[in-house]
């Protein structure tokens, strides 16, 4: 891999983000959140939060070194300073290690089954008996 190509890629990261494929405007909040959490737990950049949805990102001398968001599902990156190595490699760290875990926290799990054949008929079955009602009832009446 050449040295233009790797270039040209963290150039394009910045220029057009990352998407996150994220499905609304909540859920981006929520990874938002993620993010900002991991970056005050996990490293040793000062991180705050801005405007409810910035996230500004301090390098070590205490100048804001990047700033982050989500919009429309992608995360962009801003750089105030040169030196951003360290943070950028950090939430490259966090959307590997973390991505799909933060959209299952948030979305859920589905549950997904495969059935025996034989289950499935006996279970449908029992609910078609329990549906089928006696023409014999006088439940009908009842309520007058």
């Amino acid at each position: 891999m050449s040295d233009d190509f790797f270039s040209s890629s963290v150039k394009n990261i910045f220029k057009n983000g990352i998407n996150l494929n994220l499905e609304s405007i909540e859920e981006e909040q929520y990874y938002t959140m993620k993010l900002l959490e991991y970056f005050e737990e996990e490293t040793e950049f000062p991180t705050y939060l801005r405007k409810g949805h910035l996230i500004e990102v301090e390098n070590l001398d205490m100048q804001i070194a990047v700033e982050m968001m989500i919009s429309n599902s992608t995360l962009y990156i801003v750089p105030y300073v040169n030196d951003i190595f360290e943070i950028f490699t950090e939430v490259l760290k966090f959307i590997a290690h973390n991505h799909e875990k933060v959209m299952t926290d948030f979305r859920g799990v589905e549950v997904s089954k495969i059935e025996n054949l034989k289950n499935i008929n006996r279970a449908h079955d029992e609910t078609t008996e329990e549906k089928t009602e006696d023409p014999n009832s006088d439940d009908d009446f009842e309520w007058i």
